[in-house]
């Protein structure tokens, strides 16, 4: 009767360990340049080999993580909306009692997008290969955008349709963004933040609600 030799499953588990760690830093380098790459050239310029030479592995190496250089892309801006989201949750979570969340939302929203200029300008790209992409971040907007106007009219009736003004207030917060990213000395800071808060349909609401009754 043959007997597995102990080391066999005593350094079976460690190994996997191993690989699974080179592989997820393989992908993270990948991402890394992958990253440096868009923001260097746009999305149209950058191509699936330039990116693993930057990450220094093989192109093959590449498709072993990624189909393509769109793959990757995607990943990316998935995960910086999320960590956008987590920034404003946050913040929500921690601002004062006084402190109106709207305007919040929006100071994270625009010093977010100081910090992401690069990656926000090619994601909204006009004329860009990314229209597919940019497509589904607005329809995510206008989702929230649109609940947050319903849970309002439950309290009343409102001035606005809530799913077209949902449209309207994600075309013009992405438009106004992705404008403010292409060139940011068109206004400061504080601007963006004044003029998106003062479109804001939860202000429309807002107003709705204070109106005297009739």
């Amino acid at each position: 009767m043959s007997v597995v030799p102990a080391t066999t499953t005593e350094n079976a588990a460690p190994r996997a360990q191993s690989q699974a760690a080179r592989r997820e830093s393989t992908r993270r380098r990948l991402v890394d340049a992958a990253t440096a790459l868009f923001a260097e050239s746009g999305l149209h310029a950058a191509t699936s080999s330039a990116i693993a030479r930057r990450a220094g592995v093989a192109t093959g190496t590449f498709y072993l993580h990624f189909p393509d250089k769109h793959a990757v892309f995607e990943e990316i801006v998935a995960t910086t909306m999320a960590e956008l989201q987590a920034r404003q949750d946050r913040a929500s979570a921690e601002r004062a009692r006084d402190e109106d969340d709207l305007r919040v939302q929006l100071e994270v929203l625009v010093a977010f997008t100081e910090e992401h200029r690069d990656l926000i300008r090619v994601a909204f790209e006009r004329g860009g290969e990314n229209t597919a992409l940019a497509n589904r971040i607005h329809d995510d907007v206008a989702r929230r955008v649109e609940a947050t106007l319903r849970r309002h009219a439950e309290a009343g009736p409102l001035p606005v349709h809530p799913g077209a003004a949902a449209q309207a207030r994600a075309a013009t917060l992405i438009r106004v963004i992705a404008w403010w990213a292409e060139e940011p000395t068109r206004a400061t800071r504080e601007e963006i933040v004044e003029t998106l808060y003062h479109l804001a349909p939860s202000r429309i609401a807002r107003a709705a609600a204070e109106r005297p009754a009739r």
